[in-house]
């Protein structure tokens, strides 16, 4: 009986402990995760091919900026050094290249990037 105590005290333990650790909300300070998305345009241009490339390099230029850079391109609103700090933008974000024409009947390509991240943001609940 002592060891099916030992062995369900060690199991609960182990199952508290691993969901605790898969959880990405960090609670401390009263601060929680927030996820957002945005969609940033490039420059029409003639071609699609073009207009793929300048949305790689834009996304490629998000993945490598600093979190102080992407609350300026994501356009965030927030005065708290905490959020600024923590902006990361997620892996599953991705582009698109939208068609139209111009009033002219010329068919241009814009890029979209498709922002996907995430921050902290204090707890207003308090």
């Amino acid at each position: 009986m002592k060891s099916f105590k030992s062995l369900a005290l060690t199991t609960l333990i182990i199952v508290a402990s691993s969901s605790a650790m898969a959880n990405p909300v960090i609670t401390s300070g009263n601060y929680i995760s927030k996820s957002n998305s945005t969609v940033i345009h490039t420059d029409s241009v003639s071609t699609k091919q073009a207009a793929y490339k300048q949305a790689l390099t834009t996304l490629n230029q998000l993945d490598e900026s600093t979190p102080k850079e992407l609350k300026k391109a994501l356009k965030i609103t927030s005065f708290e050094s905490t959020t600024t700090q923590s902006i990361s933008l997620d892996e599953d974000s991705y582009i698109t290249v939208r068609e139209t024409m111009n009033i002219q009947g010329k068919i241009q390509y814009t890029g979209l990037i498709h922002a996907n991240y995430h921050y902290l943001e204090r707890n207003s609940n308090d």
